[in-house]
């Protein structure tokens, strides 16, 4: 005597490749929206951008370091390792008002600012630091 068994739902919406693929493509289009080193600042040849985030309880959990030539998409942001799971941390406009304001080195730094979990009142805390030299061509 056969079973009982129901026929499998599908599931509604797009797959995970068509996800996936639809990431990709997102951020390859924030690239080409981003523009090039030198077509946003002319003067800048290259450009070295130092990033950390360190815990709230004081523990590296990530550190990079990014150079960007003349041609080079100008993004410089990273996302939270933190417990928060969702965090992002983006630079791009603190070092373009200082590029456009011809400086060669600064830094600057930020806290995350995600829940730990959905609704809760804890935040992560995590804190990224951004440090950068820029090379400008002489003028």
């Amino acid at each position: 005597m056969p079973g009982f068994y129901r026929k499998k739902r599908r599931k509604v919406g797009p797959s995970k490749n068509d996800e996936k693929v639809l990431r990709g493509r997102q951020a390859e289009a924030e690239t080409r929206a981003a523009g090039t080193l030198s077509s946003r600042f002319p003067g800048a040849r290259a450009l070295s951008v130092r990033l950390s985030i360190v815990s709230p309880q004081g523990v590296v959990l990530d550190e990079r370091e990014v150079s960007l030539g003349a041609d080079d998409p100008f993004q410089i942001d990273i996302d939270c390792p933190g417990r928060c799971g969702s965090g992002n941390f983006d630079f791009s406009d603190f070092v373009s008002e200082a590029l456009e304001r011809r400086e060669e080195s600064g830094q600057v730094e930020a806290s995350c600012g995600e829940p730990l979990y959905g609704g809760g009142p804890d935040l992560c805390g995590c804190v990224a630091r951004c440090e950068f030299s820029a090379e400008f061509a002489a003028s």
